[in-house]
């Protein structure tokens, strides 16, 4: 049986997931520089962790988004490579071609993975509307009302608005081992008292309630909007505002699955 695989190349890392029975399986990670360097091999750890023996045949379904600089121009050959398929079967997922919903925008177009994510929303509960706060390399704060994709924000991800006050030479802001960032509540948490507790504060404290204000003006647009957290640093945002989040990890690869199963059933 071939391996079927959605691919979402993400700003610092590709995310890939395994599809059975046009349902999102088991998902992993690799950043691009291990990519590169043939330290990780994407066959041998969905083999392992799935406990199956690829036959060798692959379908890779990647997300029509633009890879970035790290990915290296040949990404997705170095890929297919690790599985022995230079030539496997490639094919290019697209939300933005028939979402299922109107999609907002007076210009250009909002980025595939946002829609994707909204997709996968959308058909789990048709009728409802939806903030999808997405916390990875940049955090978009997105509306989804019945329908129609409302449009939404961007803004520099945690690690993003860290890496840029290392190059200014100020002290490295890191998550500890769980990935948490530092973090206060309450008015305290903008008070620094040290060089790094101020970063603390201009970083976590204030993106997190940079995204309070955001999904707060969403709500008073659409009341009944609920709360939906993904991402790699989607806990940071767990209960924010007061209101109940809903955590759902790999939105966007889930989205991807639904959409190829649509495609192809």
């Amino acid at each position: 049986m071939a391996v079927k695989l959605v691919l979402d190349p993400g700003g610092t890392r590709l995310k890939f997931g395994t599809v059975r029975n046009g349902r999102l399986e088991t998902v992993h990670s690799v950043e691009w520089s291990g990519l590169q360097s043939g330290a990780f091999e994407p066959a041998a750890v969905v083999q392992e962790n799935e406990n199956t023996a690829s036959s060798g045949a692959l379908e890779v379904h990647v997300l029509n988004r633009p890879a970035p600089p790290a990915a290296g121009e040949e990404w997705l050959q170095v890929f297919c490579r690790d599985w022995g398929e230079p030539e496997a079967l490639c094919t290019v997922i697209d939300p933005l071609r028939n979402p299922g919903f109107d999609i907002a925008y007076t210009s250009g177009h909002p980025g595939s993975d946002r829609i994707a994510a909204a997709v996968a929303c959308q058909r789990k509960d048709p009728g409802g509307s939806f903030i999808i706060v997405d916390a990875g390399t940049c955090i978009t704060v997105d509306l989804l009302s019945p329908g129609s994709w409302r449009g939404g924000a961007i803004m520099p991800g945690l690690q993003m608005q860290a890496a840029a006050m290392k190059q200014a030479g100020l002290p490295v802001l890191q998550p500890d081992d769980q990935h948490h960032w530092p973090f206060t509540e309450g008015p305290e948490g903008a008070l620094g008292r040290n060089t790094l507790d101020a970063i603390a504060a201009g970083i976590p404290w204030a993106t997190r309630k940079g995204v309070e204000a955001i999904a707060h003006a969403y709500k008073n647009i659409d009341p009944c909007a609920q709360l939906v957290l993904t991402g790699g640093d989607a806990h940071h945002f767990d209960g924010v505002g007061g209101w109940q989040t809903f955590a759902i990890p790999n939105l966007v690869l889930q989205g991807c699955a639904m959409l190829l199963n649509e495609h192809t059933t």
